[in-house]
């Protein structure tokens, strides 16, 4: 975890993943790339505090500037409010969309992890809502924190990992492990593995064993096993983060085609408006 990207839109939600980031950033001091992602004519040549360009100067083009030179202050005001000697914060306004900015950026500066603030919330008038999150997790090759609007630092030695062993030909269960097991020990945290079962369903011994052999199968390290009885597996899951004051909460998953939500319906707007927990999520697909 030496490279942290975080998307910013500049509104208080997405001011949550940068203090995330300081949070999370301990002792071992990653770099921060703290972007904004802005269509703009003048492409990487742009300075923000220089002169316009007579052939950039109609109309259009010059309320746009106008734009990008408020958003890169403000980005840099952000940086000097959280930066400190020993962790300083980078910060640009990057010239593409979201999606296909993201994805550059990621290849060009070797990104380790993505921190992204979400309203959880689908609505038009917010820019990082869980629809942009959402896209942004189909295209990374890294692990995707997801943070909401009522953050709360938890107990960052604790990651629950939420596991089906359940598998298709794409997925990449290894890197995945790695990923995670990078994030912990950069926390110095344990892995809780929490499988929920249906309490009507006498198969706990079956169903350890299985996880215990696919946790030492693709080296999951420092973890322990939980089966937790719940008639629903989402809110279970919730539950258990919640109950023991979790960091985060990760799960793999197989987001691809523009079809992928982090969680199904139900389970995304539990966890948007009840928990606290950040939720990290490594695509099986892209890694």
């Amino acid at each position: 975890m030496k490279k942290i990207l975080i998307p910013s839109d500049l509104s208080t939600i997405s001011e949550n993943a940068l203090r995330l980031a300081v949070d999370m950033s301990g002792t071992h001091n990653p770099e921060i790339y703290l972007i904004n992602f802005t269509k703009h004519p003048l492409g990487e040549s742009f300075t923000a505090t220089g002169e316009i360009d007579k052939k950039y100067a109609d109309e259009e083009n010059v309320y746009t500037i106008s734009l990008v030179q408020k958003y890169h202050k403000q980005l840099g005001q952000l940086a000097t409010k959280y930066g400190t000697d020993t962790l300083p914060i980078h910060y640009q306004v990057y010239d593409a969309d979201l999606k296909k900015g993201v994805t550059s950026f990621v290849k060009e500066n070797n990104i380790d992890l993505i921190i992204m603030g979400t309203s959880g919330e689908e609505s038009a008038d917010e820019f990082f809502t869980g629809n942009h999150t959402e896209q942004v997790i189909e295209v990374a090759t890294c692990p995707v924190i997801s943070v909401r609007e009522n953050y709360k630092r938890g107990d960052f030695s604790k990651i629950v990992l939420g596991l089906s062993t359940e598998r298709d030909s794409k997925d990449n269960f290894l890197k995945a492990a790695n990923f995670l097991n990078d994030i912990a020990t950069s926390l110095n945290a344990g892995i809780e593995i929490v499988n929920i079962i249906d309490p009507d369903k006498n198969n706990k011994a079956e169903r350890e064993k299985e996880l215990r052999e696919f946790a030492m199968k693709f080296g999951l390290k420092n973890h322990t096993v939980n089966l937790v009885s719940h008639t629903d597996k989402e809110r279970g899951l919730i539950n258990f983060a919640r109950e023991s004051n979790a960091g985060f909460l990760a799960v793999f998953t197989h987001a691809e085609d523009g079809f992928f939500r982090i969680f199904r319906s139900s389970f995304s707007e539990d966890l948007s408006m009840n928990s606290e927990v950040p939720v990290i999520t490594i695509n099986l697909h892209n890694i």
